[in-house]
């Protein structure tokens, strides 16, 4: 049996926010499509705005246009209505959200955006209030109720308000095709910034190339891969200067303990001829796939046929990559 949600709990409120969402998704239509266009086809920002609680909403709708490609900025309807209005071009799009559609400070602005030519989209529970009948695209995001016991303070409408400008900005990533690249360029810090952005040459570190000669005793061996800290050293081919031959990793040297074999090798003795290479123009977030998948810890990185150095994958969890 199941049990009912405590009125105004937690689970109320989520389940509110739940039912609104899957209504709206239900009514969506031709609206949303022509909302969706109108914005697209603007030649210049896309300009949010709204009071209150829906202000906050407005400036992460914001937020979210303008990391998704489209050019957008938060406009609060009261300051607009002292100077900040200056903003508005004739070019742009206006999307204002307000539940009752009759705020004072929404009402004050719509002749000025009307002067401006400036075409406007609605987010709003009441499409016969001021806001939607000056609106050319009403979108409703009427809800039953509010999750607030007193059914007055914006809690289901703002989280549905949310929704539908996320909606906008998926719909008009799809329109203006933008890509990974795009989203990468809007997004140049961080460690999201880093895994669409950072190849293994911003990790390779080129003070740090390990690498011995094939006939290199084991102290030598020890000493580079001491130094160089990747827990692992080239080895040089035998008879082409300049070529790797192999690498020699710490796993290397405790299977050959573990034989009784480590006395007197050489490096040649102890190298994998097979070396985990990638090219340095790669993507490190590939390389970190690549090596978990792979249970390695270190790749060799390659410039061409040159000999860049090593990415261990801690550098690459160090910078967020992982």
């Amino acid at each position: 049996m199941t049990t009912r949600p405590e009125p105004h709990s937690g689970k109320h409120t989520l389940t509110l926010a739940a039912q609104a969402l899957s209504q709206a998704a239900e009514r969506i239509g031709d609206d949303f499509d022509n909302a969706v266009r109108l914005l697209a086809k603007s030649a210049g920002k896309i300009v949010v705005t709204g009071v209150g609680k829906s202000a906050h909403v407005a400036a992460k709708i914001a937020a979210t246009l303008n990391s998704t490609g489209s050019s957008a900025m938060f406009l609060h309807a009261g300051e607009a209505l002292h100077g900040d209005l200056g903003a508005v071009q004739q070019d742009d799009v206006v999307v204002c959200l307000s539940k009752s559609g009759r705020s004072d400070e929404v009402t004050q602005l719509l002749p000025s955006i009307a002067q401006r030519g400036c075409p406007l989209v609605a987010l709003t529970a009441n499409p016969d209030s001021p806001l939607g009948q000056a609106a050319r695209v009403v979108l409703d995001v009427s809800v039953p109720e509010e999750a607030c016991p007193l059914d007055l303070a914006p809690t289901t409408s703002t989280t549905l308000q949310l929704a539908m400008g996320d909606a906008l900005a998926v719909a008009l990533m799809a329109a203006n095709a933008f890509q990974a690249e795009d989203f990468a360029a809007n997004h140049p810090a961080g460690s999201l910034g880093k895994k669409l952005t950072w190849t293994l040459a911003s990790l390779v570190d080129p003070a740090r190339r390990p690498a011995v000669t094939s006939d290199a005793s084991l102290a030598t061996v020890l000493e580079s891969m001491s130094l160089a800290r990747y827990g692992a050293t080239v080895v040089w081919a035998k008879e082409a200067s300049g070529q790797i031959g192999g690498i020699v990793t710490d796993g290397d040297l405790r299977r050959a303990l573990a034989q009784g074999t480590l006395t007197d090798m050489t490096a040649e003795n102890l190298a994998n001829p097979h070396p985990h290479i990638m090219q340095a123009h790669e993507l490190a977030a590939h390389a970190v796939d690549w090596m978990k998948t792979r249970s390695i810890s270190q790749i060799v990185v390659m410039e061409g046929e040159r000999y860049a150095g090593m990415v261990h994958l801690h550098d690459c969890l160090r910078e967020g990559l992982g």
